[in-house]
């Protein structure tokens, strides 16, 4: 769908259609959480599903992410950045439950 050897870093094409498509995303999860077309559990995995693909969409198509020659270098960095932030995150909630569990009061 993307080719980038017809200009498609040079012109504004990726950019408005990940727009439009991500206005789509946004659009059918708003009509899915207030008009109550799912369950409680299918509703969460729904939005999860949704967010993800709107976030692969903008990576790919806004941020051109993939789409470089041979050294993937920008892949590289961008899954290393991800992983950081992952194991930061993790870690902080591991951290944070270990010490609600050892300092709260027992009930």
């Amino acid at each position: 769908m993307i080719d980038p050897h017809h200009g498609w870093n040079l012109s504004y094409k990726p950019q408005f259609l990940g727009f439009v498509l991500s206005l789509l995303l946004t659009f059918a999860a708003y009509r899915i959480v207030v008009h109550k077309h799912l369950g409680d559990g299918e509703l969460i995995f729904t939005l999860y599903g949704l967010a993800i693909a709107q976030a692969v969409l903008q990576l790919v198509f806004n941020m051109h992410l993939g789409l470089e020659s041979k050294p993937r270098w920008n892949t590289i960095t961008f899954l290393f950045t991800v992983a950081v932030i992952i194991i930061i995150v993790g870690g902080s909630v591991w951290i944070m439950d270990n010490l609600n569990y050892n300092l709260m009061p027992k009930m």
